[in-house]
Formats: C-alpha cells, sequence, structure tokens
C-alpha cells in the first residue's frame, strides 16, 4: 500500500484508522466541513492520494492546535 499513488475508500480509511463508515460520513460532510477530506472521482470511484491525506491530517493538527 505504500508505494500506490492512490488509495481507494477502504485503504485510505485503514491509513487514517478509520471504519468505512466513519470515512463515508467525512465525505457526505464535506461540503459543511472548513477542512474538507481530499477525495476525487476516478470514473465510479472514490480515490484518495496518500501526499493530500497526510496533508490534510497536518492542516487538522494546526488548526487544532
Amino acid at each position: 500500500m505504500t508505494d500506490k499513488l492512490t488509495l481507494n475508500l477502504t485503504e485510505a480509511g485503514e491509513l487514517l484508522g478509520l471504519t468505512l463508515s466513519q470515512m463515508r460520513q467525512l465525505i457526505r460532510t464535506r461540503s459543511r466541513q472548513k477542512h474538507q477530506i481530499p477525495v476525487f472521482k476516478l470514473g465510479k470511484r472514490l480515490m484518495f492520494r496518500r501526499e493530500s491525506l497526510e496533508a490534510w491530517v497536518r492542516q487538522l493538527e494546526q488548526a487544532n492546535g
């Protein structure tokens, strides 16, 4: 998993330590969040860049000090 450029929903959840249900909730509430989880569609699949997820976590850490 570490060499992949993109991660699917399950892999992104594993990386973040979140369940599929928690990941889906983050995606559903994206438009209402100040710091939105970085996700994009590739065809019909939701995909995540590892680098973007790591940057997102750093951003959350800084915002919540």
